[in-house]
């Protein structure tokens, strides 16, 4: 099971895929299906939902505004 969060511009996206590589944590940049019902024009980052906490914290306290969230199979 995935966790994507839900970012408004490929520039917060890479940046918050960055911070999670240096933080030991594979991510993906995706725009998938759940993230267009989300936001039309937003960038998704995908990863493991068992590091959904660890990454959701690492992206706030980096100052990166999440506009949602969902998880996929």
């Amino acid at each position: 099971m995935k966790k994507v969060i839900v970012l408004s511009s490929v520039t917060y996206a890479l940046k918050a895929q960055e911070l999670l590589k240096n933080n030991g944590i594979y991510s993906k940049l995706t725009r998938s299906r759940s993230v267009r019902s989300i936001r039309g024009c937003g960038y998704g980052i995908a990863f493991d939902v068992l590091s959904a906490e660890k990454a959701e914290n690492l992206i706030v306290t980096a100052g990166i505004p999440i506009i949602g969230s969902t998880e996929e199979k």
